[in-house]
Order: C-alpha cells, then structure tokens, then sequence
C-alpha cells in the first residue's frame, strides 16, 4: 500500500468521520473491529434518499419515480402491515419479479421492525411452499406468476402485485391506499433481525440466511469508504481535476455527486441486487434502471438512453454487453463502472472488458449471502495486474484469511479454506443450529467453503469445499439435483456436477447410471424434474447408460473424472 493510500484512510476513518471505527464486542463475546457514527438500522440509512426528494430512484419501463414518491409508499406500506397486525420481528415473505413495489415492501419491511424474508422468483411452487414453511412467514406478497400453486397456505395472507387477471386476492395498491405517508418511528436495535436470504448449500434444502441491520450496514459503508478513498486518491492523482470535487454536495460526512445512475439488472432476492444495486443507491443518490429480465439488447438501448453510468450484476452479463453483435451502434459513452458479483469472472475476460469499453472500468467483489456480501473487492489497475484474483480484503473492519482442516491459520501462498470475519456476518443460519455451528469458530470466522490462497494480500480461489456448482450467479446443491434425479424409478446412479462454461461460469451436468432392464432419455428426465426444481436446476448435459459411474478408493464416485470426461466431451463436440 502507498504511503498515500494509507494517509487518505487514516483521515478518512479519523475519530469525527463518519468511517471512523473502533473495536467493539458483541453480546457473544466476539470482537469486531466497527464503524461507529453511521445509521443503526436501515429506517435511518433510507432517511438518505431524502436528502435528494426530487431526483429521480426508479425507472421501470414507462414508468418514473422520485425519491420522495418511493419513500412515501414505503411509509404507506408499513402502516398497512402495521394495521394488519404484523408486529417486530414477524417474517413477511416477498415473491416476485424486480419492480418499483419490491423496492417498496423491502423498505417498508425492513423500516418498521419486521423481517423480510426474500424468496427465489425462479422456485417452483414446492420450493417456494418449503421457504414459506421454513421461514413461518405471516404475508407474503407477490406477483401473479409466483402466487400460483400455493393454494395450500389458506392461513397466509396473499398480498398480489400488479395482477394481469381478475384475482379475489387484495391487490397492493389497495392494501395501502388509504394509509399515511409518515413513518411511524418504530423502536429498533441495531442488533434486530431484519433479513433472511435463502442460499443453495451443498446438503439439502436450501438455507435461511438470517442477518440483523447492524451486518447489512457494515456492508454497505465499507463499500462507501472504498468508493470514498478511490475517488480522494484519483483526485489526488489528477489535481487539475480538482474543480469536480467543488461541485459535490455533503450527506453527513459523504461527498455524493451530481446524480449517477445504475443499471439494476439482478434479482433482489440475491445479495448482489439487493445490496451492490438497490441499497448503494440509495447512499449514492443513484437513478435505479429496473430490469425484470436480462436481456442484453434491451440493457444496451438502455444504457445509451438512461446515460447510465454503471452495470452490477453477475459476470456474464457485462460479459453479453460485450459479445452484442449490436454493441457498436450504441452510444455507450457514459458507461463507467463494469461491476461484477456472484461468481467469479475469467481472466482472460478483464482486459477484453477494459479495451471493450474504453471508457470504463472493470472490478469484481466476492462475499457470500452469509457475509452480506462483504469480502474482498478487486477494481482500477489491481484488477487489470491480478485478473485471476477476486481482490483484497474491503477496509478497514473486514478480514480474510486461509485455514486448514483444523482451523489451523496458514500462511502466505498456502492453500486452504478461505475464512472472513466481519461484524457483515450473518447471526446464522435460521432455524438450523448445526449447520450456524458448521460455519462458524469461536472468535467469529466465517467458513466460505472455498479454497484458495492469499498473496501479497490478493485473495485466489482455486476451487470448492462445498459440492455446489454456481451457473450464472446462482448456487445449485448437486445433492439436491441428485435427490430430485433418484426419484426417477429408472435411476440407480446419478452423479451431478460443473464444468467450466465461458459465459455462464458452469454448465451443469449429470451421469446417470440406469437399472438393469431400464430404459430413459434426456426429455423425459427433464419433463421429469420440472415440477420438482427450478429451471436453473435442471442439467444443461445428461449422459445415460448402463454403466456404471467411476469411484475413488473411499466408494464415492469420482467427480474429478467425470468432469474431464465432459469437458473433453464438449471440446471435442466444439
């Protein structure tokens, strides 16, 4: 680190700064290092969007709201719950596709004490049934397309968002017409429950992710102080630059430009949109560009029109702004900032971007949904000289280290499970005391289930722990694919599992080894497996035979031999 860098954080973090930070202890007995004058709760954080009531928040499709419309419905939507008998610390599941009345029940919730419980949009009903169980939400609200098939919850209050048909359901707008616009100041602790995100393990059903307002704020001003520092030391760099800075407002200690805007394109139900893409914004006083569907096209013709200044979302899609045989006819110039989150970026993928898109700059984050997204981060000309590396540990209150099986700290170039500790970690896992104890030591490291490696402070994971494959930002369990594969009578082996795929991260695969006399093909398997696991679930490749699947000496089947089968497979195919 530059003697620079390390003056500007210095006067950044000092004691009357709003990044100022201290060790505290928290009531388990662990110690974090903290930021000690932002928000509490996330009731005050929105108070942000305030600051600005007239600029624009939301843009969806033909429709455009200011920040005074959108903190208004909020305070609106939590009166309703409140007069519906919804009391702090009730669960109120949301279910649907992004759009302006996610961002509002998210605010809404969240502000008046209950938690917010945020359900995979692509679930098939069963998955979504299990989530509702699991997590004894009170109401849920959501679409049309996600409301469907969950008759069974007659005791759920069933709140529908934007109904396309003729529905006996109270519709959302009427739920909240005729509440008032103000808040009504609930008492709330940094320390409330206020979020669970469910994540796909590498065991069974997929895990609640419980996390209070105190985890989610440390996220979001440690990624303030990166952006902060960043834009001081470029300042620094380009003093005849200068004059820009005198053109900046003051929020309570953060200097907030003349508006930008942010192409919102990830689901909210994932850490990444919600926290990298509608949460920043409101601290940023960004304009939010809400898609409800990637589509590359669409996001291009948006960007020239909504002068957009930055895109977060997984890899692959900067990557399929890059790869548009349309791209060129756009003008693209605004475009800065080419973040990425949720699964890992190739290489080779790094300086194609920068040369791509002149103008901006490439950067990847990596976190988990336990971690609230908070681990390391990797932008500027670190990215461009370590493009295999998904960065440095985020300044100043989060740390990332390497351990053995044992817990044995390693050091310097040893590989191992990478470990993060943050006072972003999640509380735990809901309802699951076992698989929290999994996760976590006594001091308050977090377990990733990755592997990897640290140099010179750079974080490099080289593989998983965890028998997950992630395709697309999404987590996929290859135990909870097999399980739904078993139950096929014809299946006596099946084996699931990832091999690389340029755009997507991987590409899920299964082999499958059928019962004497047995007969199946790929269509009836996947006809199958529709109703029993998302689409995302299902394996893009299925190989079926008679014969039996590879094992290692311990009697488990040997993935690692399947996968170069099927990467040789595919290359040969290609």
């Amino acid at each position: 680190m530059s003697d620079k860098y390390n003056e500007v954080l210095a006067n950044l973090t000092a004691p009357d700064q709003i990044f100022a930070f201290e060790e505290v202890q928290n009531s388990s007995g662990v110690t974090y290092r903290e930021f000690i004058n932002t928000p509490k709760n996330l009731a005050d954080f929105f108070k942000f969007g305030l600051s600005f009531p007239e600029w624009e928040f939301i843009v969806f499709n033909e429709e455009r709201y200011t920040y005074q419309q959108i903190i208004n419905k909020a305070a609106q939507t939590a009166n309703a719950l409140k007069n519906a008998g919804i009391k702090k610390g009730d669960r109120i599941a949301i279910c649907m596709a992004n759009n302006p009345e996610y961002i509002i029940s998210y605010m809404a919730i969240t502000s008046m004490g209950a938690v917010c419980v945020f359900l995979n949009s692509w679930w098939v009903p069963k998955e979504v049934s299990y989530g509702l169980e699991n997590s004894g939400a009170k109401i849920l609200i959501g679409d049309e397309k996600r409301l469907r098939g969950l008759e069974e919850f007659n005791d759920l209050t069933k709140i529908i968002v934007r109904p396309e048909n003729d529905t006996d359901l109270l519709e959302f707008n009427e739920f909240i017409s005729i509440e008032s616009e103000e808040f009504s100041n609930p008492d709330l602790d940094t320390n409330d429950h206020v979020t669970i995100f469910y994540t796909s393990g590498s065991t069974g059903f997929p895990k609640g992710v419980l996390s209070t307002h105190r985890n989610i704020l440390a996220t979001l001003f440690s990624w303030a102080l990166v952006t902060t520092l960043k834009r001081e030391l470029e300042t620094f760099e380009n003093i005849e630059d200068i004059s820009e800075k005198a053109e900046t407002s003051e929020i309570e200690g953060i200097n907030v430009p003349v508006q930008s805007s942010i192409l919102h394109c990830v689901p909210l139900f994932h850490v990444t949109g919600s926290h990298s893409g509608f949460l920043m914004s409101i601290l940023a006083g960004r304009k939010m560009v809400m898609m409800n569907k990637w589509d590359p096209g669409k996001a291009l013709q948006l960007i020239q029109d909504e002068k957009i200044g930055a895109i977060t979302g997984v890899p692959t899609q900067t990557w399929d702004l890059l790869t548009h045989p349309d791209k060129d006819k756009y003008d693209l110039s605004t475009l800065k900032e080419l973040s990425g989150g949720g699964a890992p970026r190739p290489p080779e993928h790094v300086q194609k971007l920068k040369d791509g898109f002149k103008d901006s700059e490439p950067s990847i984050g990596y976190g988990l949904t336990e971690t609230n997204a908070a681990g390391t981060l990797n932008l500027g000309i670190d990215y461009l000289t370590h493009p295999g590396s998904c960065g440095r540990a985020i300044p100043p209150i989060t740390d990332v280290a390497v351990i053995d099986e044992n817990w044995n700290f390693l050091g310097d170039e040893a590989e191992g499970e990478i470990v993060i500790k943050s006072p972003a970690n999640m509380v735990g896992y809901w309802k699951n005391k076992e698989a929290t104890d999994e996760v976590f030591n006594d001091d308050g490291w977090f377990k990733s289930g990755d592997l990897g490696y640290i140099k010179d402070g750079f974080v490099f994971i080289v593989d998983r722990v965890k028998d997950l494959v992630i395709r697309g930002g999404e987590n996929i369990s290859c135990i909870e694919v097999e399980t739904a594969i078993y139950l096929h009578p014809s299946v006596k082996e099946a084996a699931v599992f990832g091999i690389p795929e340029e755009r997507l991260g991987e590409t899920l695969c299964v082999d499958i080894c059928l019962k004497p006399s047995k007969d199946l093909e790929e269509d009836e398997l996947r006809e199958f497996l529709h109703d029993k696991l998302s689409v995302f679930k299902i394996p893009s490749i299925i190989r079926i035979s008679a014969q039996g699947l590879p094992r290692v000496a311990s009697g488990k089947f040997s993935k690692k031999q399947l996968r170069d089968e099927f990467i040789l497979i595919e290359e040969n195919e290609s």
